[in-house]
């Protein structure tokens, strides 16, 4: 498993902490990620994006970032 790691002053890596708990042991999963807007929509099945996820191996915090065309998708979808 890869722990996420970053950079402090180039050449030097540090572990980021979680960002609920502080701790260091984390590791990098892919996954499988389907955003749906509210209600019944049958005509717009949702966002699907595959990124990668952050886990925190001591408290189970994960996060992700959603990917710029994705994003501008739930924009439109949010505001109409």
């Amino acid at each position: 498993m890869a722990v996420q790691t970053v950079s402090t002053d180039g050449d030097n890596k540090a572990p980021l902490p979680c960002l609920l708990c502080n701790a260091t042991n984390q590791a990098e999963f892919g996954a499988e990620v389907n955003i749906h807007f509210r209600g019944l929509k049958i005509d717009n099945p949702g966002i699907l994006f595959l990124p990668k996820v952050l886990v925190c191996l001591d408290c189970g915090f994960s996060h992700f970032r959603i990917p710029e065309t994705e994003l501008a998708v739930l924009v439109k979808g949010t505001t109409n």
